[in-house]
């Protein structure tokens, strides 16, 4: 697992010298899954290489794991045992009773994990998911690796931000997100778009212990790669970069010509770092 810096930005150059996302042979896809945890019914999908190291998937706010990660799903079937989680109150999971914050992800993820009996696991996560992702590593032994991609992990890293958190509105994600509300109220057995808005806004603006691990991600002991889009708007180049202060053993991608979503702008990059980070 020990890497440099150095080589992990080698690979992501390297990437384009890989085969396309499109010439990667499709997967066959598994059926969903339910858990339930904390009054919700939580759906997942058990897929890829059943022998293969687990890796699970937190996707990002009104996201779902097959959306956020579907460039890279076909990569990944066929090397690890890939666990597509959905957050409660997202894709095909209701919301069940609790709020939604980062620890109430994380302690949903880690139920899974205890419910599939794995003894170790490595976690990919995208926006909101990395931020659970930091929680879970801080909580879970089991954990082997963290690799984040545009994900906050200090309340301070949302300032830019806070006005439309704020503001957050359904008619505002209604114009700005259309796909993703769509695809929710299409899949979702319980949609409220309300309540959903609602949640995402305490879930962004949450300054307590349940919100952003702030300067606990120091504790961290697994190994981290977080990764970043160069014109991500949601997560600053500042505040991504301060993370190596508090934990000098994280390793930093920075990813050009990508924004928010690396994962759907530079799929290549973004496997040649995954392969390279979780090389033995």
């Amino acid at each position: 697992m020990k890497t440099s810096r150095r080589t992990l930005l080698t690979a992501a150059a390297l990437a384009a010298f890989t085969p396309r996302l499109s010439e990667a042979q499709p997967s066959q896809e598994k059926p969903m899954t339910t858990h339930t945890y904390h009054d919700a019914a939580l759906h997942y999908r058990d897929n890829g290489k059943t022998d293969a190291p687990a890796l699970l998937l937190l996707h990002g706010g009104l996201g779902t794991a097959a959306d956020d990660f579907a460039p890279l799903l076909p990569r990944l079937h066929p090397h690890y045992r890939v666990i597509e989680n959905d957050t409660r109150g997202h894709g095909q999971s209701t919301r069940g009773s609790v709020p939604l914050t980062y620890a109430q992800i994380a302690a949903d993820a880690k139920h899974l994990i205890d419910t599939l009996r794995l003894d170790t696991y490595h976690i990919l996560g995208f926006s909101d998911g990395g931020t659970a992702a930091y929680h879970l590593a801080l909580s879970d032994e089991r954990v082997q690796s963290v690799l984040t991609i545009g994900a906050n992990w200090h309340s301070s890293q949302i300032e830019p931000a806070r006005d439309m958190y704020e503001n957050l509105t359904p008619d505002f994600l209604r114009e700005h997100m259309p796909a993703q509300v769509a695809a929710y109220e299409q899949q979702n057995p319980q949609p409220d778009l309300t309540t959903l808005t609602a949640d995402l806004r305490r879930l962004w603006l949450d300054n307590s212990a349940t919100g952003y691990p702030n300067e606990r991600v120091a504790a961290i002991k697994q190994p981290i790669l977080a990764v970043r889009g160069e014109d991500d708007f949601l997560l600053s180049l500042s505040g991504w970069a301060a993370l190596r202060e508090q934990n000098p053993a994280a390793h930093l991608l920075h990813i050009p010509f990508a924004g928010h979503e690396a994962i759907k702008a530079q799929p290549d990059i973004l496997w040649a770092a995954i392969q390279t980070f979780h090389k033995p």
